[in-house]
C-alpha cells in the first residue's frame, strides 16, 4: 500500500526549494474556468447517464414513480446485474442503471449497496448522483455508514487536491466510529490539507497520532519534519529530515528519497551549511529526475568553498547534456559566475558572452512556440513530456474528466438518438483541450521568464568583466 501512496504523496510535499524549482501557479482565471469546464462535465454526464441506451437498442428498464423494485426483479436482483455491469467492464452501463433508477433505489436497495454505488460514482466523478445517495445515507443510514461515507468523499478530494473540500468532509466523520484500519489515513490525509493550507501546528498534531506501526508512518514522519521546516525550523531538524531520508532501511520509492534529499540539500545550501549540502546532494541517483538540480547544487556548494575546479567540473558536466531541463539552462550562468569568482576574467567574459547567445536563442525557441497554433496530439505530448499533473497538481480531475469523455465518444452511439450527444461531448473535450494548452503554454512564459533572468544576470556579469579592476589570472 505504501508503493501505491508514494507518487501521490510525493507531489503533497510542501517544497522548500529555491523559486526556481517552484512548480507552476494556475492564475485565478484558468482556475475559475477548470471549476466551470468540471461543472460542465458533470452535468452533461449526469444527462448522458439519464438518456443511455444499451447497446441491443433497447432502454436499461427504468422504473420511476410508484412503482416498486419488483418490476425489475427484486432489490438483490438488481445489485447483481450492476455488479455483473462492473465485472464485465462495462461502468457506463452499471451507472446507467443506478441513475436511471434513482428513486427506487433509494426506497428499496440496502445501505451497505447504496455505498458501494457511491464509491463507484466517485470514482468516475458523477458527484452530483453521489451526493444525493450520501444525504439518503446520512438521513436514513446508521452512524458508522454515514462516516465511511464521508470518508470516500474526503478520499476522493484529496486524490483530487481539492484540500479545503477535503477538510469538509473529513470534518463529517465521527472519530468514534470510524474504523481503526482507516483512522491512520484519515489523520494522513487531515495532516496534508491542513499543511497545504499553511496550518503546520495543526498538521504535525494529526501526524503525531499515526500509530508507529502503521504503513502511513513514514510518511507523517516526513510531512511532519517539513511543517517544522516550514514553521522556521531549524537546521538540526533538517538535518533529521537527511538522516531518516539516508536510512536505507526505510523501504520508500526511489523519487520520495530524491526528492527529500534534494529538499535537505537545498535548505543546507540556504543556511551555508556547505559541506552537509554537498553529502546531501551526492546521494541523489545519476539516474534520477533530480539529478541534474543536484549538480547544480552541489556546483554552487562548491563554488562557495572556493572549489572552483570542482565547481566548474559540475557545471561543465550540466552545460554538455543535451537538455532543456531548468538546471542545465542555469549552468550556463553559473560556469561564467564561477570563472569570474576565481578571477579567470577573460575566460569568465568568454562565458558570459556564451550564455547570452545561449539565452537568446532559447528565448526565441520559446517564442515560436508560443506564437504556433497546436494541435492536439502535439498539446498532449508536449504535457506528457513536462508532467504537466506534476507542475499544475489542481488539474487531476481535468484529466481524469478528459479519460472518460474519451469512452463517452466511443459510446456515444448508446446514448438517446434525438439529441446531438456526440457533438456535445466533442465541443466538451476540445474546450478541455483549449485549456491544456493554456497550461503548457504557461509553463512556458514562466520558462520564459528564468530565461530572461539569466539573460540579464548574464549581460550585468559581462559589464562587471569589462569594469572590473581585478588583476587577471588569466
Amino acid at each position: 500500500m505504501i508503493t501505491k501512496i508514494a507518487s501521490t504523496t510525493c507531489l503533497l510535499l510542501v517544497c522548500l526549494l529555491p523559486a526556481t524549482w517552484s512548480r507552476a501557479e494556475i492564475s485565478p482565471p484558468l482556475a475559475e474556468e477548470l471549476k466551470q469546464l468540471d461543472q460542465r462535465y458533470r452535468a452533461l454526464s449526469s444527462e448522458l447517464y439519464q438518456n443511455y441506451i444499451g447497446p441491443e437498442g433497447s432502454s436499461m428498464g427504468t422504473v420511476s414513480g410508484p412503482m416498486r423494485l419488483e418490476t425489475l426483479g427484486g432489490p438483490i436482483q438488481f445489485e447483481i446485474k450492476v455488479r455483473k455491469f462492473l465485472e464485465n467492464d462495462e461502468p457506463i452501463r452499471a451507472i446507467a442503471e443506478i441513475v436511471q433508477n434513482k428513486e427506487l433505489v433509494l426506497k428499496k436497495v440496502r445501505r451497505g449497496a447504496i455505498m458501494s454505488f457511491i464509491q463507484l460514482m466517485l470514482d468516475h466523478n458523477e458527484w452530483q448522483m453521489a451526493n444525493e445517495l450520501y444525504q439518503h445515507v446520512k438521513k436514513t443510514g446508521l452512524e458508522f455508514q454515514a462516516t465511511n461515507t464521508a470518508y470516500m468523499f474526503a478520499r476522493f478530494h484529496f486524490r483530487r487536491n481539492e484540500w479545503k473540500l477535503c477538510l469538509i468532509a473529513l470534518q463529517q466523520i465521527s472519530k468514534k466510529k470510524i474504523s481503526a484500519a482507516h483512522m491512520d489515513f484519515y489523520n494522513l490525509m487531515y495532516g496534508i490539507s491542513l499543511q497545504q493550507e499553511g496550518d503546520y501546528a495543526a498538521a504535525i498534531e494529526h501526524y503525531q497520532l499515526i500509530t508507529p506501526a502503521s504503513e502511513y508512518q513514514l510518511y507523517a514522519t516526513l510531512n511532519g519534519m517539513i511543517s517544522q521546516l516550514n514553521r522556521g525550523g531549524d537546521l538540526a531538524q533538517a538535518t533529521q529530515l537527511q538522516a531518516h531520508v539516508a536510512n536505507e532501511a526505510l523501504l520508500m520509492p526511489n523519487e520520495i528519497r530524491d526528492y527529500l534529499t534534494l529538499m535537505a540539500g537545498y535548505y543546507f545550501l540556504e543556511h551555508e551549511e556547505y559541506p552537509a549540502a554537498r553529502d546531501a546532494f551526492g546521494r541523489i541517483s545519476v539516474k534520477s529526475r533530480y539529478f541534474t538540480r543536484a549538480l547544480l547544487g552541489v556546483a554552487y556548494a562548491a563554488t562557495k568553498q572556493t572549489s572552483y575546479a570542482r565547481a566548474l567540473n559540475y557545471a561543465s558536466i550540466l552545460r554538455s547534456k543535451q537538455s532543456t531541463d531548468l538546471a542545465v539552462d542555469e549552468s550556463y550562468l553559473l560556469s561564467a559566475y564561477i570563472l569570474a569568482k576565481s578571477r579567470r576574467l577573460q575566460a569568465a567574459s568568454t562565458a558570459y558572452s556564451e550564455a547570452m547567445d545561449y539565452y537568446v536563442d532559447r528565448i526565441k525557441n520559446v517564442d515560436n512556440f508560443l506564437n504556433k497554433d497546436l494541435k492536439s496530439e502535439s498539446i498532449f505530448g508536449l504535457a506528457s513530456d513536462i508532467n504537466l499533473i506534476r507542475e499544475f497538481p489542481e488539474t487531476r480531475s481535468l484529466f481524469d474528466n478528459m479519460k472518460n469523455l474519451g469512452v463517452f465518444l466511443v459510446r456515444s452511439d448508446h446514448f438517446a438518438k434525438d439529441r446531438d450527444f456526440h457533438q456535445r461531448i466533442r465541443t466538451l473535450y476540445a474546450d478541455y483541450t483549449v485549456i491544456v494548452e493554456a497550461m503548457v503554454k504557461a509553463y512556458m512564459l514562466a520558462r520564459r521568464e528564468h530565461l530572461q533572468s539569466y539573460l540579464s544576470q548574464a549581460r550585468f556579469g559581462l559589464v562587471q568583466m569589462h569594469d572590473t579592476d581585478v588583476k587577471r589570472d588569466d
